[in-house]
């Protein structure tokens, strides 16, 4: 039977808390059907029904056909179209809350992005993670309905009479993070979920929250005040909290263990440990001896050095050709539309026209070192279009804490400048003003904090000394 069960009951709001919000009147979409349900969930029950007759009518079709207005859904799979019709009852509801947050707040501008209202490829059922459960759901609103369950039950079964505000853990397999509160382990289990909250009611896209929402709307290029920048690459962004999002990405959270080498995502330390660590090379050029580490790495190598492909510049009268894109277009800008692409130095200002010949002048001319683990010197764009060396590094406490430990790191000293000692200059970037501060090696004279920027060593000019 495809008949929904009854949700669990939430409990009621006592005095003094914000009320729950009154169920949405969600009309069906179901083709000749003019019903207005209360809420999501009648509306799910609503449909369940509407495919119980369409069993009984059509049990022997092969092909079935979205009954949804304005859909154009086929497939041959009833389970699938089952499944994709309880979806359309669960949207509606997303794009009914998205159009009512934006009507509760008409300062935020309307969206500008061209409509996609196409429903998601489902390709198999909706799978509950928690332990020792693998019930299965093809309706969307019922299986976000039974984790709930599952995250009451839990707080239900954890909590002891003592404890007035017991850590409640999350049993989804292979998370144990523990939250305050059974609201906050509801909130934490839905994004294994991916529950939605809203949905833009122009555009279709879905959104955990209605501050995504409001994100999403305000950072269109038409929307875009471009009022916040980064102080690390100097990208605008539309709101605070987008370029909070953002700033996290030049955090580096992560720390190689075999040296000095940082990365802000575990996928770039893996990486890094790839390259500079392993001489595992399984791929091999099929027409010379050349081993690669990964598959992007060997088509490169193939289209450099053995194709016969050549990107040819679309420019009128121009007859310059290249195998890579990427020089393709250094030349388009360079020379069709006069932005050359240039490395200053930050010491000289003499300027370069690659990243090689400057790491190369630094070095010599101005004595710079690498510090342990890196390859190369890295360069950002500043807010004069030019690349210069990066001279920061944006670190997370942990990473602070086991590069400034003399155990974990007894080499450092060897990069510093003479009469420096072992202290680093650490900024804090939470700071509108950018304070500066002292941190020594000395665990009693270290002061720590959340995120610190910590300032590349580098050796005095040869000829200074």
């Amino acid at each position: 039977m495809l008949r929904a069960q009854p949700p669990l009951p939430l409990p009621l709001a006592t005095s003094g808390k914000r009320k729950k919000p009154a169920e949405l009147q969600l009309p069906c979409g179901w083709s000749g059907c003019q019903d207005i349900c209360d809420g999501e969930w009648n509306l799910n029950t609503h449909i369940a029904q509407h495919l119980e007759e369409y069993v009984r009518e059509e049990a022997d079709t092969k092909e079935h056909c979205c009954r949804w207005t304005d859909c154009d859904f086929r497939c041959s799979c009833r389970v699938e179209f089952e499944r994709h019709s309880y979806y359309h009852g669960y949207y509606q509801n997303l794009l009914l809350q998205g159009q009512l947050e934006c009507d509760l707040h008409p300062e935020i501008p309307a969206c500008t992005a061209p409509a996609r209202h196409k429903l998601p490829h489902l390709g198999q059922n909706f799978r509950c993670g928690w332990t020792d459960c693998e019930r299965e759901f093809v309706s969307i609103v019922e299986f976000q309905d039974h984790i709930v369950k599952h995250a009451l039950f839990e707080y239900d079964i954890q909590k002891t009479p003592d404890d007035e505000r017991p850590k409640t853990q999350c049993n989804w397999s292979l998370c144990h993070k523990q939250m305050g509160n059974k609201y906050r382990l509801i909130e934490h289990i839905s994004t294994h979920s991916n529950k939605k909250q809203v949905a833009c009611h122009h555009c279709g896209e879905l959104f955990r929250t209605k501050t995504t929402l409001f994100d999403h709307l305000r950072r269109q290029p038409e929307n875009n005040t471009h009022n916040f920048q980064c102080a690390q690459c100097f990208k605008f962004f539309a709101t605070k909290k987008l370029l909070n999002s953002h700033v996290v990405r030049h955090v580096n959270c992560y720390k190689c263990t075999m040296c000095d080498m940082t990365c802000s995502s575990s996928s770039s330390l893996t990486t890094h440990i790839r390259y500079r660590h392993l001489k595992d090379k399984p791929l091999k050029c099929s027409e010379c001896e050349t081993r690669c580490v990964r598959e992007s790495d060997l088509a490169k190598h193939i289209q450099i050095v053995h194709s016969k492909t050549v990107h040819q510049c679309e420019h009128p009268d121009c007859h310059y050709s290249v195998r890579t894109y990427t020089q393709m277009r250094r030349h388009f800008l360079e020379v069709h539309g006069n932005n050359p692409i240039l490395y200053a130095c930050h010491c000289c200002e003499r300027f370069f026209k690659s990243g090689k010949s400057l790491s190369a002048h630094l070095i010599k001319k101005h004595g710079f070192r690498l510090p342990s683990g890196h390859k190369r010197f890295t360069y950002r764009v500043d807010e004069n279009g030019f690349y210069r060396l990066e001279t920061t590094r944006i670190e997370s406490l942990e990473v602070t804490q086991q590069i400034l430990s003399p155990q974990v790191n007894p080499v450092l000293e060897i990069d510093l400048k003479p009469g420096t000692g072992s202290c680093f200059e650490i900024v804090d970037p939470t700071n509108s003003e950018f304070e500066r501060i002292i941190v020594s090696n000395d665990a009693n004279e270290a002061q720590m904090m959340g995120e610190v920027v910590i300032s590349f060593p580098s050796l005095p000019d040869p000829e200074e000394v």
